[in-house]
This record gives C-alpha cells, sequence and structure tokens, in this order.
C-alpha cells in the first residue's frame, strides 16, 4: 500500500521498503500521470539500524540525494504510519543525516536542518578546473538567439544552479531551464532555480529540476537560492520563498546550516499499486 503527499505542491507517492522491488522502475511507473498515480517523485522509508532512512527516486526512475518537500512530506508519512513517534528525529539521505523538527500536526508544519552550503566545483560534478562556479557566465541559443546567462552553483543537499531573472514568467515560457539543466560541463545535469526578487525578505522562484521538469516547488532548491542571494547580500538572513501553491520559510541558524520550514499534505492513502 502506498500514500500520495505534497509539499506546496511538489508532489510525491510513499511507501515502506521491499526489498524484493526494483525501485527505479517502479518509480517510473508510479510517477507516471496518464498511466500511473503521478508524482514528481517516490519516497521509500527504511528502517537502517534504528535510524529512518529517505530513498528518493525521481519520476524518471533515476536516484537523487535529498529532496527539501520529500523530506517534509516523509516526515508527515513515518508520523502518519507510526514509523516514529517524536517531535524531533533524524533522517538518513545519501548527503547526510538531516534533523527534523515538527512545529505543528494540525495543520502539519516543520523544519528541517539541511546542513551547511558547499560550494566546492568538484562536489558539484562540474567540468571546470575553477575550485567554485559563482557568477559564471554560459551562452545559451535560444530561438536563433544567443543569451549570455549568469549562473551560480551550489551544493544544498543537493547540486543546484542559481539564477537571478527579472521576470519569471517569461522564464518558465522559454526553454532555458531545460538547456541549463542539461550543460554538457554539468556532469550529471543539475537543478536550475529561476529566482525573481520582490524585496530583501520575499522572492518568487520556479525550478527546473533534472529527472522531472519543471516542477511547482523546490525546498533544497529556495534553500539554494537563499544562500546565493545572502551571500550577494540581495537578501536579509532569513526569507520567504514563494512559489505556485505555498510559502517556504529559509534562514540561517547560530552555526551557518540552513534551516527551511514548511507544510506538507497527505493528498491520498492506502493506494494499492498493481503489481508492488
Amino acid at each position: 500500500m502506498y500514500s500520495k503527499y505534497h509539499g506546496c505542491g511538489n508532489d510525491f507517492i510513499l511507501g515502506k521498503y521491499q526489498k524484493s522491488i526494483d525501485y527505479s522502475e517502479f518509480a517510473k511507473k508510479v510517477c507516471d500521470r496518464h498511466t500511473g498515480i503521478g508524482a514528481d517523485g517516490l519516497l521509500i522509508a527504511k528502517s537502517n539500524n534504528n535510524l529512518l532512512e529517505m530513498i528518493f527516486y525521481n519520476a524518471d526512475g533515476s536516484r537523487a540525494p535529498m529532496c527539501g518537500n520529500g523530506i517534509r512530506c516523509f516526515a508527515l508519512y513515518c508520523l502518519d504510519e507510526r514509523l516514529i513517534d517524536k517531535d524531533n528525529f533524524d533522517v538518513l539521505t545519501i548527503p547526510g543525516i538531516m534533523k527534523v523538527k515538527v512545529i505543528s500536526k494540525k495543520p502539519f508544519l516543520c523544519c528541517v536542518n539541511l546542513g551547511k552550503p558547499d560550494f566546492n566545483s568538484e562536489k558539484l560534478e562540474i567540468k571546470t578546473s575553477k575550485e567554485t562556479f559563482l557568477d559564471e557566465k554560459i551562452e545559451l541559443v535560444d530561438k536563433a538567439i544567443t543569451k549570455e546567462v549568469i549562473v551560480d552553483a551550489v551544493y544544498m543537499a543537493t547540486h543546484h544552479l542559481v539564477v537571478i531573472v527579472k521576470n519569471l514568467e517569461e522564464v518558465c515560457k522559454s526553454n532555458i531551464g531545460e538547456q541549463l539543466c542539461s550543460y554538457h560541463i554539468f556532469n550529471k545535469g543539475i537543478n536550475v532555480n529561476f529566482v525573481q526578487i520582490i524585496d530583501r525578505e520575499n522572492v518568487k522562484m520556479k525550478t527546473y529540476e533534472r529527472g522531472v521538469g519543471w516542477t511547482l516547488a523546490c525546498g533544497t532548491g529556495a534553500s539554494a537560492s537563499f544562500v546565493i542571494l545572502n551571500k550577494k547580500g540581495l537578501c536579509d538572513e532569513k526569507i520567504k520563498v514563494h512559489l505556485e501553491k505555498g510559502t517556504l520559510e529559509i534562514g540561517y541558524n547560530k552555526n551557518k546550516e540552513v534551516m527551511m520550514e514548511g507544510p506538507a499534505i497527505c493528498i491520498a492513502k492506502n493506494i494499492d499499486v498493481f503489481g508492488s
């Protein structure tokens, strides 16, 4: 049996680990929006030495290190399924342990410590001789017109590119997200976050996510965007990132670790997936 949750519109299918399942193929099947349940990704809960492990697959079946909206949905799912009965708990992911703190249960709201950002090009798996990839220019061709795009890369629990834009709606109508995501220097592709600044405490954001495409929200992307904006002196120590179907609050704690606060909602429970 599986369930479906969303965090600010970023939707996921969740279930408990079964050894016999090829989850890469399973993700492609159940995440298909025409022949499956439909979702941006698949989250699997596994007990690992008395620690909850979140296994995450994109809709195309590719394994991803982490997901900011996904981990909030994962936290609520684990509470709903009584896999955990605490308001503060750790979740094991590929980039490390993420600390979850439940702020309220109805409506569900939690805060996740995503750790410190990493600007190292090697960590980001970028084909470059430069130690970091900040304020870099990339030339793209859109409708036979060459455009120069200024980008900043940061590993924030996963691989992210941040692009500051003046008009978010215009960007979403173009193919610039797809081009940057698959640009040849990014060895494993990269999540591309387009950010429009409203003021020092508020921004709008849209993400073109590798393995998915345009998504309604991206928690680690919102966090990466905050990190870059703060580094450039363009925002305060805590901001609200406004997404199509919700808002996330992102900021630093005293240790300069990134804290992400946001909701998660259950859409459907106990879905019987044929062949699972």
